[in-house]
Parts: structure tokens; sequence; C-alpha cells
């Protein structure tokens, strides 16, 4: 069973380090954010851009609204475009999730892809699927910004949940 509380923690972590991870981008030259790395999405701005659009259509498939089309990176030309528009997609995917309670998430939800392929799933689990891909292309984040000799934060679960943790007195 996928429970609130456990996506809670999940999607806490996941906008931490997503946050930590677009500071670090902030130290990106221009060219070093349009930088061709010829993999994942190509560039910095290109990784950035799919992780914020992935958001934003899940978010609408979980509201019963399948979109046709992902945003492109030359509607999001800028970090601070990125950064402002992750906010809002942050503040309305914790309202869905606190407006869910434990049955909602184990309901079945059918959506229909980009490529017009129907699929039925459970809820809660297309919400950890969400989770899951961020953290895949966080990696892919993380090496480009190596690549790109730019200091970048440690990004496992761990360490989230380390300094989540209670300070001794």
């Amino acid at each position: 069973m996928i429970t609130r509380s456990t996506l809670n923690l999940i999607y806490d972590y996941h906008y931490w380090i997503t946050r930590r991870l677009l500071a670090a981008c902030e130290a990106l030259t221009p060219e070093q954010w349009t930088h061709s790395h010829g993999h994942s999405w190509d560039s910095v701005h290109g990784l950035v851009t799919h992780m914020l659009t992935a958001e934003i259509i899940w978010l609408a498939r979980w509201q019963g609204v399948s979109p046709t089309t992902l945003r492109r990176k030359e509607e999001l030309p800028t970090l601070a475009d990125v950064r402002r528009e992750w906010a809002v997609v942050e503040s309305d995917v914790r309202a869905f999730l606190a407006a869910c309670n434990d049955p909602r998430l184990n309901q079945p939800l059918t959506y229909t892809n980009t490529r017009g392929e129907q699929f039925t799933v459970i809820l809660g689990q297309l919400m950890l699927h969400l989770a899951n891909h961020g953290t895949h292309h966080r990696g892919e984040l993380v090496a480009m910004l190596a690549l790109l000799e730019r200091p970048h934060p440690e990004d496992d679960l761990l360490w989230y949940l380390l300094e989540q943790r209670p300070k001794s007195a």
C-alpha cells in the first residue's frame, strides 16, 4: 500500500535536492548552461527543462488531463525562468498530495501519454515514478556539473535524512 506519509517524505527529499541542484546551476556561465554534452537531454538547460516539464505533465495526468506535448526549453530560456516555474509546480504538487488520502493513492488512474498510448496504473505508483524519474535525471545533472567542473551537493536520500534528524542537545 502506498501511503501519503511515504510520498510526503519522498517529495520533501525530491524538492530539497532539486532546490540545491538548481542553486548549484547558478554558478554556470551562459555557455555552460547550453553546452551540448551529447547525451540525455543534451545540456543542463535541456535536462532541467525536461525534469520540470515531467512534473508539469504528470501533475496534469494525476488531475485527469493528458497533455499531448511537452514544454520546450525555448519556453524557459534561463535558470531564473525554470526556478520560478518550478516553485509553482512544487506548490501545486504538494497541494495535490495534501488533498489525497491513502485509499485514493491506491486507486487506478488511466492516462494517455504524448504518443497517444493509454495506460492504467495506481496513482501512488505514478507519484513514486515521478520522484524516481527525478532521481535518474538528477544523477545525469550531477554528471554534467562534474564535467563542467562545477561543485554540486551530495544528492543521496541519506543526506536529506541525516539533515532532518533532531539535533542533540
